[in-house]
């Protein structure tokens, strides 16, 4: 890790006001950045409390935790400092205190601190918020990547808000075979997903296939595995696998259990044989694929797709799945990259054309297999149940 001064840490402390937004791409640098400026201002400031909060803990430790925790290793914070994993804090000799609190918790809206950093503030409420900024004494700052605008731009008209947009560029520490591989995703520049994740602007829905779906942290409990789509790849294409669940009010609850190049039937069906029992609803074009998947025990059909169907079939999957209000893993990132990016063809005018690009849409071709099929007569499945 490289502690070096970035361009985006220079942004960040120069930031004065009590409110400090900052909108950025991915790797951008914004969250490690900081959480350096809010460590450093614990060692300056004796006795303050700061509060580093997401929307779960799960996503607090898998993302800003972890940073935190190397931050403090590599700096030999940790050897004189207390670190309590049981509830999250770090105590300074100085008695400043970090703690990591979800906002899901039952007491982390009441409770009063100095500083507050809300990680990926795009994943909790404006109400939530308000609780928190009443009760916070010093200086609040927000980060998120800005897929879509959100409540926090509502705030950019307060006299005490300051604002910094960073993208990849402002992070000279970020090792080359990541910033290749984000230029390698740019394309011609114009895709929502390098707008989003490579510059670090809002992103805009606008002439894109899907918009207003919801991410989710955990999937309600009332809500039952449905099918699974399947759409077979190899080499260039993955093959990638989608639960579907539905609640009882019809929406939908996403999640990738596999997308993945260069799968092997055999491996393939040795993965699907670990997930929980459910229906397989396989892009047709494999027929080969689907008999074995039947012959090692899994319950997988053919999508109702044909050859003659072309684009008026796809055009009909995508309308199934548009009425459906749909929920994706917060985490999973195939699947938000795919939904960003997957948007009608325009002609060289800019004239939309009612036909999708074809390209990053595997998830996607199979969860309209899924949807598609789960619009059918149950009647049709008596001799696989």
């Amino acid at each position: 890790m490289n502690l070096q001064e970035t361009t985006a840490l220079r942004k960040i402390m120069a930031m004065k006001k009590r409110i400090r937004i900052v909108q950025g791409g991915t790797s951008a640098g914004k969250t490690f950045d900081i959480l350096l400026d809010e460590l450093n201002e614990a060692i300056l400031q004796k006795g303050i409390l700061t509060t580093i909060m997401s929307d779960t803990m799960p996503n607090l430790r898998h993302g800003a935790m972890r940073d935190f925790l190397k931050i403090c290793n590599e700096t030999n914070i940790i050897q004189v400092a207390e670190w309590n994993s049981t509830y999250s804090t770090l105590t300074l000799p100085n008695r400043s205190v970090i703690e990591f609190y979800s906002a899901d918790s039952e007491d982390a809206l009441g409770a009063r601190r100095d500083r507050l950093f809300i990680n990926e503030a795009n994943r909790i409420t404006k109400e939530a918020f308000d609780q928190l900024e009443v009760r916070t004494e010093q200086k609040i700052t927000l980060d998120f990547n800005p897929s879509n605008k959100f409540w926090a731009h509502d705030l950019l008209t307060r006299p005490d808000v300051d604002f910094v947009k960073l993208n990849y560029l402002d992070n000279e520490a970020l090792s080359d075979n990541i910033r290749n591989t984000l230029e390698l995703r740019k394309g011609d520049g114009t895709s929502n997903w390098w707008r989003v994740y490579g510059l670090g602007e809002i992103g805009s829905l606008e002439g894109n296939v899907y918009e207003g779906w919801i991410p989710y942290d955990e999937i309600p409990k009332t809500a039952i595995l449905k099918r699974y789509g399947v759409d077979f790849g190899f080499s260039n294409d993955p093959t990638a696998v989608v639960a579907v669940y539905e609640d009882e009010d019809e929406s939908l609850y996403l999640k990738t259990e596999l997308c993945a190049v260069k799968m092997l039937t055999p491996d393939l069906i040795k993965r699907l044989q670990t997930l929980p029992d459910g229906l397989f609803v396989c892009d047709n074009a494999r027929p080969e694929i689907i008999a074995e998947m039947q012959a090692n025990g899994l319950r997988a059909i053919p999508s109702n797709k044909t050859a003659g169907e072309k684009m008026n079939g796809k055009r009909y999957n995508i309308e199934l799945v548009m009425r459906r209000k749909i929920h994706y893993l917060a985490t999973d990132k195939e699947l938000e990259s795919e939904y960003l990016t997957y948007a009608w063809r325009k002609k060289k005018d800019g004239t939309i054309i009612d036909e999708p690009v074809d390209g990053n849409d595997h998830i996607l071709d199979a969860l309209a297999y899924a949807v598609r099929d789960m619009e059918r007569k149950p009647i049709q499945y008596a001799s696989l149940r």
